[in-house]
């Protein structure tokens, strides 16, 4: 770093996809990265290129609370702009670039926009805020000039684009068109996000449709071939076979050269990225350890970026009635923010049941297991009379499908049910009511030749030595036909008989269970023409279980033992298949 004429000149290193993000103007703009492909230092070159370009201008960072902005965006973001030199005012020395959430000093010009109060602001020294808007909340601003949105398959769209969007107006003679100096960016938006994984988060995909428009380019069809060369390629490197690392390594290159990022005739940029695009920095090693202790469907969609589809004839009608991605704590995260002076580098970035609205600590805990040799699942569940979608007090019990918990035989800590247990606790460690009511697995009885005592017995005393109180449940019968349980998420989803409640799963903790479900087809049982549930993927060793049926599975437990008894009892019941 050397200053010369005035200004500092800082060596500052970034990869292709960022190098390239950066340097294609656009107005839109939309990233789809991995985990270690750097959207952090995106967001934050961002935030540095609209600070100088509109001093005294304001960007909205929308997200879906403010928990979600302190824990996730903000600290790396900050990271990335200290790289830059930015430094939090120091109000004894009096020297600094920014101030967090606080009235800022009478040093720092005021921005263009008059901003009552700076609660939910980061004010920049030239007048520049970063103004926070959540849809939990303050969703609707000031007039903004920009606006950035990290975890953006996490937001509500239609929400953002009737409550957010429209505040991304104004100042169009001192940044826009009627200026002297118009700003290309100006009245844009920058959308950050992994790869979306169900349905509802699909709008994110919508704008690539350019490519093939305007050059032709099948962009997700070449992008999952890169990926699954790329999986070949790993294991090319773990068999030491370089010959065939190489060929695939050259014709990735190939593919990825067919489907270089340009920006559309409407000024739309689209990128995909992944970790192999950060491999200078990560390296090789780093990416051969993920492979080895990530399951494979992690790998792919969490490092690899892999596009997950839905399947045709899906077993679950699920539609974003259904399915929520806010339910942060914010008044705890936001109190253990000003009690860490807003030191955005404190803030946790895990987290536990303390961060978690949907989960009420003075009630039970439900859960259902799905036992295995090679992997163990585990959903949490919590009846309540509240709509997280809706956001509104329900009038009948809502079925709150909250957190997902697995184990890999190839990542045990002790045999697979104490380290899911043991996952459980730790991550429950706060919650009040250490009461849990466990929906067995009927085959979870079954005592195995290696031990005294069935799973379900084992999950038990690991529970009760950790603290909890568990009543069980079961359901009446070995397991029961599939026929008869594809009829019950039929009542339950569709969500038309005052008999049954609703559903609504908590999309952002419970990534894999929706993935499961969304991959599982509903199939005609040809010897008795009734409905069934395509199971081929527990035993095709090719797919990940956690893309398989078995998080379905454990759903599909604790309905059917808690409302199943219902669906033959109602009178709109009728066998289409008898």
């Amino acid at each position: 770093m050397t200053k010369a004429k005035g200004y500092w000149k800082e060596q500052v290193d970034v990869n292709p996809a960022q190098m390239a993000f950066m340097l294609l103007p656009a107005k839109q703009k939309y990233a789809i990265f991995s985990r270690g492909t750097g959207k952090s230092y995106i967001a934050a070159a961002e935030v540095d290129e609209n600070v100088r370009l509109m001093p005294r201008g304001v960007t909205s960072l929308t997200q879906a609370t403010i928990g979600q902005a302190l824990t996730k965006t903000l600290p790396s973001t900050f990271k990335m702009l200290s790289n830059l030199n930015y430094k939090p005012y120091d109000y004894n020395t009096h020297t600094g670039d920014y101030v967090v959430c606080q009235k800022p000093p009478p040093s720092f010009l005021r921005p263009h926009e008059h901003i009552l109060s700076f609660d939910n602001c980061i004010t920049f020294a030239n007048g520049h805020v970063l103004y926070i808007l959540t849809q939990a909340g303050n969703s609707r601003g000031p007039s903004v000039d920009f606006n950035i949105t990290d975890e953006a398959l996490t937001i509500d769209k239609e929400k953002f684009d009737k409550e957010s969007a429209p505040t991304n107006r104004g100042n169009e003679f001192i940044f826009g068109k009627k200026s002297e100096h118009p700003v290309l960016k100006h009245h844009g938006n920058l959308f950050l996000s992994s790869m979306p994984y169900t349905p509802q988060q699909k709008w994110l995909l919508e704008p690539a449709k350019y490519y093939e428009e305007e050059r032709g380019v099948r962009l997700f069809e070449v992008w999952n071939k890169i990926v699954n060369l790329q999986m070949q390629m790993i294991e090319a490197k773990l068999a030491d076979d370089k010959n065939r690392f190489k060929d695939i390594w050259n014709e990735c290159v190939r593919l990825r050269r067919t489907i270089t990022p340009f920006v559309s005739k409407d000024k739309v940029l689209f990128m995909l990225g992944s970790i192999f695009d950060n491999i200078a920095n990560v390296g090789l090693s780093y990416i051969m350890n993920q492979f080895k202790v990530m399951d494979k469907l992690s790998f792919m969609i969490e490092i690899l970026n892999y596009m997950v589809d839905r399947i045709e004839d899906c077993y679950y009608k699920l539609d974003e009635r259904h399915i929520y991605y806010n339910a942060t704590n914010d008044r705890f995260i936001r109190d253990f923010a000003e009690n860490n002076e807003w030191n955005l580098q404190r803030m946790p970035q895990d987290g536990d049941c303390r961060m978690d609205l949907d989960c009420d600590p003075s009630q039970p805990i439900e859960v259902a297991p799905d036992w295995g040799s090679a992997a163990s699942f585990l959903t949490v569940q919590q009846p309540r009379n509240y709509d997280f979608v809706t956001k509104e007090v329900s009038l009948f019990p809502t079925q709150c499908i909250i957190n997902e918990f697995y184990v890999l035989r190839s990542d045990e800590e002790d045999t697979l049910v104490n380290s899911l247990a043991d996952k459980f606790c730790r991550y429950y460690e706060h919650h009040v009511n250490k009461t849990v009511v466990l929906f067995r697995d009927r085959y979870g009885d079954v005592v195995h030749a290696n031990s005294k005592k069935s799973y379900n017995e084992l999950f038990i005393d690991r529970m009760k030595r950790n603290g909890w109180k568990v009543e069980q449940k079961v359901h009446g019968g070995m397991e029961p036909p599939q026929h008869d349980k594809y009829l019950l998420w039929m009542y339950l989803l569709a969500e038309t008989d005052m008999r049954f409640p609703h559903v609504r799963i908590n999309g952002d903790k419970c990534k894999y269970t929706l993935i499961s479900m969304n991959n599982t087809q509903v199939i005609t049982d040809p010897a008795t023409g009734r409905f069934a549930k395509n199971k081929k993927s527990e035993r095709n060793k090719s797919i990940s279980p956690l893309e398989a049926t078995h998080f379905g599975d454990t759903v599909d437990k604790l309905m059917w033992t808690k409302y199943g008894s219902l669906v033959k009892k109602s009178p709109s019941f009728v066998d289409a298949r008898v």
